[in-house]
């Protein structure tokens, strides 16, 4: 299939996680800057977040976790959406890389956000390792997906995130190829974060402040490009991917290619 990126006119961003809260943790700062530009910011979390809780029972901590992701995501101006997966029960699998297909070819978007392939908990590692079996499948018209839209006809942009902590598989803070400047929303990203108000007292029981913890990492991000917060991105350039950092011709000044 010959190479055809996605023109700059396509103003719709599709940030894949495996959890409600995910998203604003990770990239929270990078999607606001991206609504703010008039892009349309849609939030798919793989799971409900059964998981976020040890005292109530799954119905009802899912119920919670969806009102929380729909206030999270509007405070930075996204809309949030869920495939219903049991939490901690992502599998690389080719039912869910087709649910992830019918949703990139119903969104056909610009540019796609989501985990690294490798995180210290498999719905993160499999969530980015699906969308990377989901983007070049949603362009190819015999692949089956449950979705009555055409394949995509250009390649999406799609970048990982940084790990929980920053930390890759051999204990080291793993190598970004992008920073984004999010100085200027870091408050805002934070508090859409801490809108997963029972994510905030469930990680606090387990001695750790998220909200704080996330600050940390966003300054560490900066210092590497000399400004005050910033969030790491690697974006994918195996074959086929554009090569082009979209998000430097998008947001400008505010992005760095390391």
């Amino acid at each position: 299939m010959a190479k055809q990126t996605q023109p700059v006119g396509n103003k719709r961003v599709l940030a894949v996680f495996g959890h409600p809260d995910d998203a604003e943790q990770f990239c929270g700062g990078t999607l606001a800057l991206l609504a703010k530009e008039g892009f349309k910011v849609t939030i798919l979390a793989l799971t409900s977040g059964e998981c976020g809780s040890q005292q109530l029972p799954a119905e009802e901590i899912v119920a919670i976790r969806a009102k929380e992701a729909e206030e999270a995501a509007k405070k930075i101006g996204a809309k949030y959406r869920c495939l219903g997966i049991r939490d901690g029960c992502v599998s690389y699998n080719l039912g869910t890389a087709q649910k992830i297909v019918a949703v990139i070819r119903e969104i056909d978007p610009l540019i796609i956000l989501t985990h690294p392939t490798a995180d210290y908990m498999t719905d993160h590692a499999h969530a980015g390792q699906l969308v990377l079996w989901a983007v070049p499948e949603s362009r190819h018209s015999n692949f089956p997906a449950p979705i009555k839209a055409p394949a995509l006809e250009a390649q999406p942009f799609v970048y990982h995130t940084d790990p929980q902590g920053l930390i890759g598989p051999d204990g080291q803070i793993v190598r970004v190829n992008t920073i984004v400047n999010i100085s200027s929303v870091i408050e805002q990203k934070l508090e859409a974060f801490s809108a997963h108000e029972s994510q905030m007292s469930f990680l606090e029981k387990k001695g750790k402040g998220a909200v704080e913890k996330t600050r940390r990492w966003a300054i560490i991000r900066g210092q590497q490009v000399r400004i005050e917060y910033g969030e790491g991105l690697c974006q994918q350039l195996l074959e086929e991917y554009p090569r082009r950092n979209i998000l430097a011709e998008i947001l400008g000044e505010k992005v760095f290619t390391l």
